[in-house]
């Protein structure tokens, strides 16, 4: 039976994956079933030619796929890395000129993570615009990553010390988390990203049971102290707790 590697989900699985498929020396080719918009562009700036790549946009189309799959392949899981080796991508410009320490936001999960959880009645990934704007400071430099149509209706203007991320490419917006000194992020892709380069990560997460997330990208890098999960029920009650455990978080890890 012929064999092949399937890679699922979105962003934060596939850079679990990238230290064993950039390693492996087999002839096994990897198929992709994702939500993620630009998964073309992330994979090819990696340099991993897909056999067959099947993109999605909600939750009843990824199971319609997924049963479509020819029964005739024996489908492969990707083994996992907890934290990278190198940094994966090509290496940006610094974005500042002075010397702060670099800050980095990203507020909102996957569209497609955030629709389900609505659909389902799950608290949300996405996290008010309000975060970032409590949390500006003169004391560092700020790096806001997200896509252009969720970033630029915030109402953030860049400056000096601010810089928005909103790259087509997911692989290039990634690229820039090396420069963070330290991350404040939803339940996203740019929180695995920081935290497999062991960049101190604050995670702004949903106080929900759901075992695959905790075990995967959240317990692993808390015991090892790169992560701080401030969990939240109802954030419009908890906000004013969770500026001011980030506001913690950050002084201890910049003053570093």
């Amino acid at each position: 039976m012929r064999k092949l590697f399937l890679l699922k989900g979105g962003i934060g699985d596939f850079l679990q994956c990238i230290p064993f498929i950039k390693a492996s020396k087999h002839n096994i080719p990897f198929m992709c079933v994702t939500h993620l918009k630009g998964a073309k562009l992330f994979f090819d700036a990696i340099g991993i030619q897909l056999e067959k790549l099947f993109l999605f946009q909600s939750e009843e189309e990824k199971i319609k796929l997924l049963n479509s799959l020819p029964k005739t392949i024996e489908y492969l899981r990707c083994p996992r890395t907890q934290y990278f080796d190198k940094n994966p991508f090509n290496i940006e410009n610094p974005l500042f000129e002075n010397n702060k320490p670099v800050v980095g936001f990203h507020i909102n999960g996957s569209s497609y993570a955030i629709e389900t959880q609505r659909k389902f009645g799950m608290i949300l990934k996405s996290i008010p615009a309000q975060v970032i704007k409590g949390l500006i400071s003169e004391k560092y430099n700020v790096l806001v990553f997200g896509l252009k149509e969720e970033i630029y209706s915030i109402g953030l203007e860049e400056s000096e010390g601010l810089r928005l991320i909103a790259h087509e490419n997911p692989a290039k917006s990634l690229a820039y988390v090396q420069q963070c000194r330290a991350v404040v992020a939803s339940d996203s892709g740019i929180k695995t990203m920081s935290s497999m380069l062991k960049i101190p990560t604050m995670v702004w997460l949903g106080d929900y049971q759901d075992p695959p997330r905790d075990q995967m990208f959240i317990d692993p890098y808390v015991r090892d102290g790169v992560m701080q999960a401030f969990r939240y029920k109802n954030l419009d009650a908890d906000l004013e707790r969770g500026l001011k455990t980030t506001k913690e978080f950050l002084t201890q890890r910049l003053d570093k």
